[in-house]
């Protein structure tokens, strides 16, 4: 009787599921590696943003206020969010890079020319518009940053709420007027 072997081309399922083993394993050493990074880049992002806009919103004089802001979008007004963190949200944005649509409906604007601070394409990325309101802006976790002026100090802060979107943690991300810089909020504190 002559044994002889019979090689199938091809490979065994031991071997397939080897390669399959390895390959995960070097998918997971991979993201460990990447997602830190791709999470520093929102950070860095809104981080730009605070930056960018911060300093303008904080040298207003006077402190821009709700009440103003309502007073400054006329017929605008039923737009504004009642949320007053959005609604400081859409006060940057109405100040800083309104729309063509924003100007020529503001009595704020009215009888001028447009002329933003910035063009509304400069925060196309970090601007929401929902439910027929006025445009605002978000963070890179697309959570709204807001505006609030402290009477006590006389100093203005732009807030984000962080990767966690939560108010009042310590990796909410602070504009400080006082220092025209952008910290963590245990930092600030």
């Amino acid at each position: 009787m002559n044994m002889q072997r019979v090689h199938n081309k091809g490979f065994t399922l031991i071997e397939l599921l080897i390669v399959v083993g390895i390959i995960s394993l070097l998918l997971v050493v991979l993201a460990v590696a990447v997602l830190p990074a791709l999470s520093k880049g929102d950070e860095k992002a809104s981080i730009s943003l605070l930056q960018q806009v911060g300093p303008e919103m904080t040298s207003r004089t006077p402190a821009p206020t709700l009440k103003q802001f309502k007073k400054d979008a006329g017929s605008l007004a039923g737009r504004i969010s009642s949320d007053e963190k959005i609604a400081t949200s859409q006060m940057m944005l109405f100040y800083l890079a309104p729309s063509r649509s924003t100007w020529d409906g503001a009595k704020y604007y009215e009888g001028q020319n447009y002329a933003p601070k910035h063009q509304p394409e400069e925060f196309q990325e970090f601007t929401r518009e929902e439910g027929g309101k006025l445009p605002h802006l978000v963070d890179a976790w697309d959570n709204p940053i807001w505006y609030e002026y402290d009477t006590r100090t006389k100093s203005g802060y732009v807030f984000s709420s962080g990767k966690d979107g939560a108010v009042g943690t310590p990796d909410d991300f602070i504009f400080d007027s006082r220092n025209n810089s952008v910290k963590m909020r245990e930092q600030v504190e």
